[in-house]
C-alpha cells in the first residue's frame, strides 16, 4: 500500500511538472509598436499578437500601451518623451511576474529602437532575443511621410516644420527624438535629447550600454527593401549618411569599430544577425512573420528543465 501511494505521489509530482513544463516552453513576448499604431489594434499589433499565440500555444505576449488606453497610446508615438516612455517600460515589464525569467521582444519600426533602448538602460528582466523590423537604430534624415487620413501624423509634421532642434519641438515630437541631419551633426549630438545617448555617440561612453546589448542571444535586424517610409532605409541595419550623402555601412563606422554598444562582440560572436524583407514598411503577410520570425527566434524550448521534479 504505501508504495502505491509513493507511485502515486510520483506520478502527479511528474504530471504537475510536464505542466509547468509546457507553460515555461517558450520565452515570453514583449512587442512595441510603431509610430500611427496601437497597442492592441486588431488589424495590426493586435493580429500579431493572437497570431503568435495560435502558433505557440500557451506563449504569454505584452503589447505595450503607452497611457491608459489605445487613443492615448497612438498619441504617444508622436507625442511626449522617448526617455520618459522607455523609462515608464522599464518599471511595467519589471513588475510584470510573467516576464520575471527574461523575455523575447520584437520592436516595429520606431518602437524598434525604442525597446533597443530598454535593453540598454534596464534590462531587468532580460531580453533573450531582440528582432526589429524595419527600425530607425541609425535615425532618419527625414521625417517620415503620412497618410491623408491620419490627422497626428500630419500635425506632427507641421509642428517639426517649426525646427526639429528647436527647444520646444525637440522635446515633445517623438520623431524628432530619433531625427539625424547628416550635415549638421553637432546641432544633432547638442539638442537631440535621445538618439545620441542610445547610441553612445556623446563623448561619455555608457559601459553599461555595450555590456547589455551585447549579453543577447541574438539581435536580428529586418530590413524592408521596398521601404520608402525609412530614409535611409539602411538605417534598419544602423547604416547611415556621412555629410556628402554617401552611405557609410555600420562596419565602418566607429558606433562599430570602437564598439560603442556591443555590436561588434554581437558580430564576432554570430549573434548578430542581417535580415532582408522584400516588401515595403511593415508590409510584410503573417506566413513570413511565422517563417521568418517565429519558428527560428520564439520557438525555443527550454530542453534541460523538461525532467526535472521542481521542489
Amino acid at each position: 500500500m504505501k508504495n502505491y501511494i509513493f507511485c502515486v505521489i510520483i506520478f502527479f509530482a511528474f504530471i504537475c511538472h510536464q505542466v509547468k513544463a509546457n507553460d515555461d516552453k517558450y520565452h515570453p513576448v514583449v512587442l512595441w509598436h510603431g509610430m500611427g499604431d496601437t497597442c492592441c489594434n486588431p488589424e495590426s499589433i493586435g493580429k500579431i499578437r493572437e497570431f503568435i499565440q495560435t502558433s505557440l500555444p500557451g506563449i504569454y505576449v505584452y503589447s505595450i500601451m503607452i497611457g491608459d488606453d489605445e487613443e492615448e497610446d497612438k498619441k504617444a508615438g508622436f507625442f511626449g518623451n522617448v526617455n520618459q516612455q522607455v523609462s515608464k517600460v522599464c518599471e511595467k515589464l519589471k513588475n510584470d511576474e510573467n516576464l520575471r525569467n527574461g523575455f523575447n521582444a520584437i520592436g516595429f519600426s520606431q518602437g524598434g529602437q525604442f525597446i533597443r533602448a530598454y535593453v540598454q538602460r534596464c534590462n531587468d528582466p532580460p531580453v533573450h532575443n531582440l528582432i526589429t523590423m524595419g527600425a530607425q537604430h541609425a535615425g532618419v534624415s527625414e521625417l517620415p511621410g503620412c497618410e491623408k487620413t491620419d490627422g497626428l501624423c500630419r500635425l506632427m509634421n507641421n509642428v517639426a516644420s517649426h525646427g526639429v532642434y528647436s527647444e520646444f519641438v525637440r522635446k515633445r515630437l517623438i520623431q524628432a527624438q530619433y531625427f539625424k541631419d547628416p550635415r549638421n551633426i553637432e546641432t544633432y549630438l547638442a539638442k537631440n535629447i535621445f538618439l545620441p545617448d542610445i547610441n553612445n555617440e556623446l563623448t561619455f561612453k555608457n559601459k553599461t550600454y555595450a555590456k547589455n546589448l551585447a549579453s543577447l542571444n541574438k539581435f536580428v535586424m529586418i530590413r524592408f527593401t521596398e521601404d520608402i517610409t525609412v530614409r535611409p532605409r539602411d538605417s534598419s541595419w544602423f547604416s547611415f549618411y556621412d555629410e556628402e550623402g554617401n552611405l557609410i555601412p555600420l562596419q565602418e563606422q566607429k558606433i562599430y569599430k570602437e564598439d560603442w554598444i556591443g555590436l561588434k562582440e554581437l558580430n564576432n560572436s554570430g549573434k548578430l544577425l542581417f535580415k532582408d524583407c522584400e516588401t515595403s514598411h511593415m508590409q510584410f503577410d503573417l506566413d513570413y512573420f511565422l517563417q521568418e520570425v517565429i519558428l527560428p527566434y520564439l520557438s525555443d524550448v527550454n530542453q534541460k528543465n523538461l525532467f526535472t521534479i521542481q521542489n
